[in-house]
């Protein structure tokens, strides 16, 4: 246990210095930097800030990956380089469209099936627990790919993404320690520091932001421990972890829905409607309040959802009600004051 404990602080530390020196870099040689005057429609930061904290992160995971020497973790690492390093090309201002971002997303999870053979065959019930191999690939692929475009849609106000993410990974190491599996207990952990390490210097000050390449890497890395945990271990339902993960996918959805069919744009050209920028400019006017108002009623929910984790009907019905308080608070803030409702103002 001491020399667990022990890993979890180096790679903690890691992950922290790594932040503060990137930081140094960028403010020093203007490297890195997410640019006030730049006028993007999903910037609400006050100063220029470096945008590269994922970078720690994902260098902080590895090194505890290497001290548990956790074969897993290192395909998986391995596998995460597309995605992650078109993020981190994104963040050091060398363009990289959305499709291409998400065929090297649908590459990445790809590269996992290559690797380990684990694809998600099991959806929780009769007639869909034994996939068709070709059906289960291009599943798993697609809804892998969702994963890691939902925790960079999120990724808007200090601390949210990675807040959402430490939640989750709190929830999957709970439940990989309970179902004595090692090698996702370890995974689920040694992310956990990592992006903890970053999380001091996100939140609430925005020291330093998760950037593309951090959150495509947590969102990687997080739909994979879901598909790893439904494959090794059968009593746990699909639907669980859909449930745990049904924030930042609903929201992917929503804004799919919202920007497709209610304003007529591109489902991939960003905007200001998002639910936290609407909590923001409606309600908390504050960047860290926008994220723990937010992450303050999921961690109720992530909490009560555990102990459920067997029970697909459950999970199905967690997962509802998040969409309808979702979509209620979401119409509410909208009205807010007695402003009609409006998807473009």
């Amino acid at each position: 246990m001491n020399q667990f404990l022990i890993v979890f602080v180096v790679v903690f530390y890691v992950s922290l210095i790594s932040c503060f020196f990137l930081i140094y870099l960028a403010r020093h040689r203007g490297l890195f930097l997410d640019k006030v005057k730049e006028n993007k429609p999903q910037r609400f930061h006050q100063d220029d800030t470096p945008r590269i904290g994922g970078l720690g992160i994902f260098l902080a995971f590895l090194i505890g990956s290497l001290f548990f020497a956790n074969t897993l973790a290192l395909k998986l690492f391995l596998a995460s380089l597309p995605v992650s390093i078109g993020g981190f090309l994104e963040d050091s201002s060398i363009k990289v469209s959305p499709k291409i971002r998400l065929i090297l997303a649908f590459l990445s999870a790809f590269l996992v099936i290559l690797f380990t053979g684990v694809l998600l065959k099991n959806l929780g019930f009769a007639p869909f627990r034994h996939l068709h191999y070709a059906i289960a690939f291009v599943f798993t692929v697609f809804a892998v790919a969702g994963v890691v475009n939902s925790i960079n849609i999120i990724d808007g106000f200090n601390g949210l993404a990675s807040g959402f993410s430490l939640i989750a990974l709190a929830v999957f190491s709970a439940v990989s320690y309970q179902l004595h599996d090692t090698a996702l207990f370890e995974i689920s952990l040694v992310l956990f520091f990592s992006t903890l390490g970053f999380f001091v210097l996100n939140f609430p000050f925005g020291k330093i932001f998760l950037g593309d390449g951090g959150a495509y890497f947590l969102g990687f890395m997080l739909a994979e421990l879901s598909v790893f945990l439904v494959s090794r271990h059968p009593q746990v339902s699909p639907w669980f972890c859909l449930a745990v993960m049904i924030y930042p996918v609903w929201e992917v959805i929503f804004s799919f829905y919202r920007k497709k069919f209610l304003r007529g744009t591109s489902p991939f050209e960003p905007d200001r409607f998002h639910f936290h920028m609407l909590v923001f400019r409606r309600l908390t006017k504050s960047n860290p309040k926008t994220s723990l108002l937010i992450l303050s009623f999921i961690i109720p929910y992530e909490f009560a959802l555990y102990f459920f984790k067997n029970r697909t009907s459950i999970s199905m019905l967690f997962i509802l009600f998040f969409i309808v308080a979702y979509n209620m608070s979401y119409h509410a803030i909208v009205w807010h004051r007695g402003k009609p409702p409006s998807y473009t103002s």
